[in-house]
Parts: C-alpha cells; structure tokens; sequence
C-alpha cells in the first residue's frame, strides 16, 4: 500500500462530503421552484372589504387555471384572461410589520416561506403575489392604493396542480 493511500482515502472522504452539502444546497434551493400549472383549490382568504362570499367565490372561480411560468404568467377563467408575458417573480421576505388585513401568517397559513411579488415585463405591479410553503401555493390579490398607501390583500386562492 502507498504511504500516501490513508491521505487519499482523507481527500476523497473530504471532497465527497463538500460535494454532498453542495448537492443538498442546491436541492433546497430547488424548494423554491413554483413554476407550473395550477388549478383554483379552494378560496383561503376573502377580504371583509368584498361583499361576496367564499362559496360564491368558489363557484365562480371553479376549473381556473393559473400558468405560473418563467416566461408566462396567465390566469384563464370561465369569465376573463389576464395574462403577462416575460413576467418577473420578485422573491421577498415575509414582512412581519403588517395590518390585519395583510397579516398573511394569520390569513392563510403560518408555515409560509417566502412570497414573490409578480410584476409584469416592465416591472409595473400587476397586484398578484404568490405565498410558497414547503407543501402549498397561494395567490393573492392585492390592493395599494389606499389613502395611506397601506397594503390590503383582497382575496387568496390556494392552489394545486
């Protein structure tokens, strides 16, 4: 045996378990991949501002579907399309200086990991936001331009593929 097989052998085991954090790193970053297409789940959240109801929401907004793309950003339903082409997913911290009516810990779930703030290929607001945890997506629609110029999410959808 080479006297230099034990510092080998140390060299190997070194390099594969960088190489093992560098994969898992990688992996969790991946945590983070939204992109595909979803269909309306359930209403999670309606704005006490809205006269409807979530079980009229949730007739009308039945069979949705939301393309959420790198490229693409559409939502096609019984009644109208919006759609954004080359659209921008902002990726943001969750704040934690929020009104009750954007407290999304409380409105929707209180595992969310981040948010992405959807921006249309100008970079103007399209008022649509994505909440990602480990096991759900949610998209919410979001209001301004109030008088103070504090944030209200109108209503939140959680989806599924």
């Amino acid at each position: 045996m080479s006297p230099y097989g034990g510092f080998n052998m140390k060299r190997i085991l070194i390099l594969s378990l960088i190489l093992l954090v560098f994969i898992s790193a990688c992996s969790s970053e991946n945590n983070d991949d939204f992109f595909g297409d979803y269909v309306f789940e359930e209403v999670s959240y309606l704005s006490p501002l809205l006269s409807s109801t979530k079980d009229f929401v949730s007739n009308q907004m039945e069979g949705t579907k939301f393309l959420i793309r790198e490229d693409l950003f559409k939502i096609e339903s019984k009644d109208y399309i919006e759609e954004y082409s080359s659209p921008k997913y902002v990726k943001e911290e969750i704040s934690e200086d929020s009104s009750l009516l954007s407290d999304v810990y409380n409105l929707i779930a209180s595992d969310l990991d981040y948010q992405y703030t959807i921006l249309d290929k100008n970079e103007n607001k399209t008022y649509w936001r994505l909440y990602v945890s480990s096991n759900n997506l949610w998209i919410a629609k979001y209001n301004d331009r109030t008088k103070n110029g504090s944030e209200i999410i109108m209503y939140v959808y959680k989806l599924s593929l």
